[in-house]
């Protein structure tokens, strides 16, 4: 069976999630070296309303393929992947990756599969080393991360949009207790938007997505404001975890978002 486990424990398969948009150059060669890994048990590409053949060029691989008919963001695109996904573990990736190796996909996902950590990011390598330095006192951001599906049902619905996801997730993880790691992944690195789109078009998508994470960490950071309860998701956990949705979602929402959340501690 593809998967099998390897060395230590592990808490089972992985589902490969890759949301694309215009993408076209570089997806197949993404996907070819995400699914011949033994851990990974199906690659999963979401193209959010790509107009250069992102799409056909997916068809033509293993993966499954969802395809939007426009761009609708590349959380809601993340959402459909996990929706999607038939393994409790999930790796997120970009689909503009070069550099991408076994030992690299390796790296990102045996510490969430060990139980080592909540959640891994891998940071792609800056050629300028001063730029890896200060990833100590910045935002951890990156397109390549292992968690759990319950994980990413805890973040609020408001949160998961555009480039706004990524804060949340980081946020969300260490607020139910778990550890978030990191590691800078040498070799790996990426197509910029500046390349890809042109410069100005680059430059002007660039200043979106910071502005997009500048204000999620103002939401949650400085303003403290939680967004909104994730019910109706908490219920569809339970019925997809085998659980028949017993509770109603009325006594859900008597439990005012107000009230205070139990913090698990982690053993």
């Amino acid at each position: 069976m593809k998967g099998e486990q390897q060395s230590g424990k592990t808490r089972g398969l992985v589902s490969a999630i890759i949301p694309a948009f215009n993408e076209a150059k570089t997806i197949r060669d993404v996907i070819a070296v995400v699914e011949r890994h033994p851990l990974i048990d199906e690659v999963i590409v979401v193209d959010d309303g790509s107009t250069d053949g992102t799409c056909e060029e997916a068809k033509g691989t293993s993966a499954q393929v969802i395809c939007f008919p426009q761009n609708q963001g590349k959380a809601s695109a993340m959402s459909a992947g996990v929706e999607a996904a038939r393994n409790q573990l999930i790796f997120f990736l970009d689909a503009d990756l070069h550099g991408l190796t076994p030992e690299i996909i390796d790296a990102i996902v045996r510490p969430v599969m060990t139980g080592q950590y909540g959640m891994f990011v891998a940071i792609r390598d800056r050629k300028a080393y001063w730029l890896n330095r200060i990833l100590r006192f910045t935002p951890i951001l990156g397109g390549e991360r292992v968690l759990t599906k319950d994980l990413w049902y805890q973040v609020p619905p408001a949160f998961k949009k555009n480039f706004q996801i990524e804060i949340a997730l980081n946020f969300y993880t260490k607020t139910s207790g778990r550890k978030m790691g990191f590691a800078v992944m040498p070799g790996l690195t990426q197509v910029i938007k500046e390349k890809k789109r042109g410069l100005l078009l680059g430059l002007y998508q660039r200043i979106l997505m910071i502005l997009d994470v500048c204000w999620a960490a103002a939401r949650i950071y400085l303003l403290h404001d939680p967004g909104e309860e994730p019910l109706l998701e908490a219920c569809a956990r339970e019925k997809s975890a085998g659980l028949g949705a017993r509770i109603s979602l009325s006594s859900k929402l008597s439990r005012s978002v107000r009230a205070p959340r139990a913090k698990h501690v982690r053993k």
